[in-house]
């Protein structure tokens, strides 16, 4: 029950972060079609995935509640595949060169960004 508690608590924290980010993305990039507060959110919960993942393979720093928290509550709720796919279908009915960049920028630099956050883990143990 405490790791639902934990899961739960994750989620509103994972959830009012996604909301800001929308806002911030508005602010850095106006109202974009393909730079959107989503693209943002993956990205970053890419590289926040990849860094968890890095402590957890190499520290074992994180007991099994922490991770809970961290990865379904606090990244599940941060990172919103279904409206990547709503924007992905919205953009392909309108322009497919759009729809081409913003495909690349969300699933392209969310990977890069979760190696860069696994990497920068394993480097950093080395020191």
């Amino acid at each position: 029950m405490i790791n639902l508690l934990f899961i739960a608590l994750g989620g509103a924290i994972g959830a009012s972060m996604r909301f800001l980010t929308g806002l911030f993305a508005i602010r850095l990039f106006g109202k974009s079609e393909v730079l959107t507060g989503t693209v943002l959110a993956n990205v970053i919960g890419c590289l926040f995935a990849g860094i968890l993942l890095g402590l957890v393979s190499v520290e074992q720093l994180l007991n099994q509640t922490s991770i809970l928290f961290l990865t379904i509550g606090i990244l599940g709720a941060y990172t919103t595949f279904s409206t990547f796919i709503l924007e992905a279908y919205l953009l392909g009915k309108t322009s497919i060169p759009k729809l081409l960049a913003y495909l690349f920028l969300q699933l392209i630099l969310a990977f890069i960004a979760t190696m860069a956050g696994y990497g920068f883990i394993h480097l950093a143990s080395q020191f």
